[in-house]
């Protein structure tokens, strides 16, 4: 089974429903492309040059040459390095009832309802403070899509699949907890009484607030109670989470 893409089943082409927009890859490859060309052109006709300067012993063209030479290489080997996503030249396009991904492994398309559990990560950039996401979604039939930065705009397309998920599974999770069942969305467990967490639990009268901010997922307790925390990129399903413990909240307040 391909980690990424799936073959495409043989199903009506229209279930995804109307086309929304589209996420293509393919402008971003060519962009790196076109810089690793130009790039290492740059990088071995400057080599040339500073051997000849060396060996004349002209140090002030020489050094500075091979010097801008070994620049060149090596931004050309931090772009291979961090650009090691693009060369799929995926692309994306999301419908109203699903997404499809075109890409070198084939094709695929997913229903909504196909879909079961998103994982969001986000990791801050130090140099320029960009947010790089990514997001590992789980299909019903075991398939893993991962999409990341060679995806341009992801976040949009995370956001937009993280909210289709979510809407599909919060009421299962609503209706399984008014059943007074226990929810199990790691590493959190939601029942009727609270929340809880590596046998810590917050009782629903003592919680303040439930959110995902700064990289966690927070249970926020009164005074008292111990905050319940997680790292959000390791959560599927944050998003639901949250959702669903505003929504039994709310359920048991007192009239």
């Amino acid at each position: 089974m391909h980690d990424d893409i799936r073959e495409e089943a043989a199903i009506p082409g229209d279930r995804l429903g109307e086309p929304v927009r589209t996420f293509d890859g393919r402008a971003a490859s060519r962009r790196t492309l076109a810089w690793l060309a130009l790039l290492g052109l740059a990088s071995l006709a400057l080599v040339p040059a500073a051997v000849v300067y060396l060996h004349d012993r002209v140090w002030w063209v020489g050094v500075p040459a091979l010097l801008v030479s070994m620049g060149y290489a090596g931004t050309v080997g931090w772009i291979v390095g961090r650009a090691r996503l693009r060369v799929r030249a995926r692309v994306v396009a999301l419908h109203t009832g699903g997404l499809k991904i075109t890409g070198p492994g084939g094709e695929a398309d997913y229903a909504w309802d196909e879909l079961t559990s998103v994982t969001v990560s986000g990791v801050r950039d130090e140099p320029d403070e960009r947010t790089r996401w990514s997001f590992t979604i789980v299909a019903e039939d075991g398939s893993v899509l991962r999409f990341g930065d060679d995806i341009p705009d992801v976040e949009a397309l995370g956001v937009a699949v993280a909210e289709e998920v979510t809407a599909r599974i919060v009421p299962r999770h609503l209706a399984a907890v008014k059943a007074r069942e226990t929810v199990r969305l790691v590493p959190f467990s939601v029942d009727l009484d609270g929340v809880e967490k590596d046998g810590e639990r917050v009782p629903w009268p003592a919680v303040r607030a439930v959110e995902i901010d700064n990289g966690l997922v927070t249970v926020h307790a009164a005074g008292g109670w111990t905050d319940l925390l997680t790292v959000a990129a390791q959560m599927p399903d944050a998003l639901a989470f949250t959702a669903l413990c505003h929504q039994v909240r709310d359920l048991t307040e007192p009239s």
